[in-house]
């Protein structure tokens, strides 16, 4: 599967846009977003935490991605 992944580490523009920026910790929350042709977001999760219990699996990530692709 080949898609992009977007880091914004130098000014947190698209972090603090999307509401997963902590300015208390200045960390950025750990989230998932799937995001369509046209710019539209169809799946979001901000993690509780960056334990691995809380992280999403592949799998389940691709799950998602097959359900958006089916619509």
């Amino acid at each position: 599967m080949n898609y992009p992944l977007l880091s914004d580490f130098q000014d947190q523009k698209v972090v603090k846009a999307f509401g997963i920026f902590d300015e208390a910790t200045r960390r950025t929350k750990r989230s998932y977003f799937i995001i369509d042709k046209e710019g539209i977001v169809r799946f979001k999760s901000v993690r509780p935490s960056n334990r691995e219990e809380d992280l999403i699996s592949t799998d389940e990530l691709l799950k998602e991605v097959k359900k958006i692709n089916q619509r």
